[in-house]
């Protein structure tokens, strides 16, 4: 980790594990909510095509996920790798939630856990270009250079481009659920 931060001055323990809880319990909110744009910006192509896909499914079968008492139990940083071009962070996440299934327009119970919270083993892995520009405090949107409220929604209000956080932080490139 000490080679991360000489070579990245604004990374910290800290407010990485933050960033990684914030961007879990996002993508699963947003799964529940149906609304992946929300969090289009954290995460890469791969992730958004694989969370999609489950939204495709569930919204076939008139269904939805539900994660409720969603939480983090604890995060670990389990590997860093450093390439010429980015860095790899690889993290493991303990959540804990009820995970079932309901009917999307009656609410009724269909299958899962509703009863009782289950704890599973997330492994995750994050990116950040080594060329990454400093962002600051406020974003603008790269389209029309409205101020944007990337925490928000990470897409612009005014003309609905979304905030390419690739370009300046962590995204989230993969994520496996045990």
């Amino acid at each position: 980790m000490d080679e991360l931060i000489k070579l990245d001055p604004t990374f910290t323990e800290s407010s990485f594990k933050t960033k990684v809880d914030n961007i879990f319990v996002m993508l699963h909110m947003s799964l529940m909510t149906d609304n992946l744009k929300r969090v289009d910006h954290f995460i890469n192509d791969n992730v958004y095509n694989k969370f999609n896909e489950r939204l495709t499914t569930l919204n076939s079968n008139n269904e939805r996920q539900m994660f409720d008492e969603l939480n983090v139990k604890s995060t670990d940083i389990e590997d860093i790798q450093i390439t010429d071009t980015k860095y790899i962070i690889k993290v493991r996440l303990v959540s804990r939630y009820m995970d079932y299934i309901v009917d999307k327009q009656s609410g009724n119970f269909k299958r899962g856990n509703n009863s009782s919270r289950v704890e599973k083993t997330n492994i995750l892995t994050f990116e950040k270009r080594r060329d990454s520009k400093i962002q600051g405090a406020v974003r603008y949107c790269p389209n029309c250079g409205h101020p944007m409220d990337v925490n928000k929604s990470g897409y612009c209000e005014y003309c609905h481009s979304t905030y390419n956080q690739e370009n300046y932080d962590w995204v989230l490139t993969d994520i496996q659920t045990y």
